[in-house]
């Protein structure tokens, strides 16, 4: 897949849908006796949600980056009705364009009529009323998956604001299946609170703990990434063998830029050197080294870092943020007694 591809959410959505599925039937508190219809509900649900997921992936998020939304966008700016066109009709985040309350409230009534169409597939097994009856309780029973999804939704609407392949880049794709987890962790751990015990309870468990493990391994990998960014010196860097500052000769660098402000720019040293792409704003500071063979007077370039080291530091830090609130949350409600 590209890197610059908005990230799918069939199969995050399907994931919560086959749990809430699950949840669903035990806050009918359907007995073992009635099992074809708690298997109807995790076999039915996680399909419709799945398909509610590939069908808001090009609709939420993709923008401000540097992928396809950009470039549409750009591609429009010659003709004022073809820019119309291109923000409100093509690309991912057709739907975000519009602002947040327009793609809030799309996102709403798709998850909403996503639950009555479920309730319906599910009702088929008892004919034409069936279907009339289930469409009424999909209605009812898709507003607690409506904060569910919505958490998702807002790791996936900020996937597209950073370069792709950069580090911020990477951690926005992680964040939708650290909200994933966390949404699977929560509901399943919670579950027992809202409906009483469950028919298994030691699927609920199981769910839970590898959501926190997911969570808690995407905290580690973002964790590296922001100490990573940390280390990076805050200034333009010149820095010599030794690791003091040292005397720094002009020659011109190549940066493989591909944003705006995209093209050559004037950097010192010469060679190419490690690429560290912040993903977020267009500076470039050049790292060099003196070399310690005879020829002293060509210094090396050690690393070209491309962006702005505080603005992918605070994304960073607020990704962590979540992770951390969720782990606690989750870590809270594991140690209650009526687990």
């Amino acid at each position: 897949m590209s890197p610059d591809a908005p990230v799918s959410l069939a199969l995050p959505f399907g994931a919560i849908g086959l749990v809430g599925g699950w949840l669903t039937a035990d806050s009918l508190h359907l007995q073992p006796s009635h099992d074809a219809a708690r298997f109807l509900l995790a076999g039915v649900t996680p399909i419709t949600a799945a398909l509610l997921g590939s069908y808001l992936t090009k609709r939420i998020g993709g923008v401000g980056g540097g992928g396809a939304a950009t470039s549409r966008v750009g591609a429009g700016a010659v003709d004022g009705a073809r820019l119309v066109g291109a923000v409100w009709m093509e690309g991912p985040g057709r739907w975000t364009r519009r602002g947040p309350i327009v793609a809030g409230l799309l996102a709403v009534w798709a998850i909403v009529v996503a639950g009555v169409v479920n309730g319906m597939t599910i009702g088929l097994m008892m004919g034409p009323a069936g279907m009339i009856i289930g469409a009424a309780f999909g209605a009812v029973f898709s507003l607690p998956f409506i904060p569910a999804l919505a958490v998702v939704l807002l790791a996936a609407n900020r996937v597209g604001r950073a370069r792709a392949g950069s580090i911020v880049a990477s951690a926005d794709r992680r964040a939708v299946w650290a909200a994933t987890a966390s949404v699977i962790a929560v509901a399943a751990l919670g579950a027992r609170a809202l409906f009483g015990a469950p028919v298994a309870p030691e699927l609920g468990s199981a769910a839970a703990a590898m959501g926190l493990a997911l969570v808690g391994a995407l905290f580690v990998v973002d964790a590296a990434a922001l100490a990573r960014v940390l280390t990076l010196p805050r200034g333009p860097m010149g820095a010599a063998a030794g690791g003091e500052r040292g005397e720094v000769g002009e020659v011109e660098v190549e940066i493989e830029a591909t944003g705006d402000a995209g093209g050559k720019r004037s950097g010192t040293g010469v060679g190419r050197g490690e690429r560290v792409d912040l993903g977020l704003g267009d500076e470039v500071h050049v790292e060099v080294v003196r070399p310690t063979h005879a020829y002293r007077g060509t210094r090396q370039i050690a690393r070209i870092v491309r962006g702005d080291r505080e603005r992918a530091a605070a994304v960073l830090q607020a990704g962590l943020a979540r992770g951390g609130i969720a782990l606690a949350i989750g870590a809270a409600l594991w140690g209650q007694p009526w687990r």
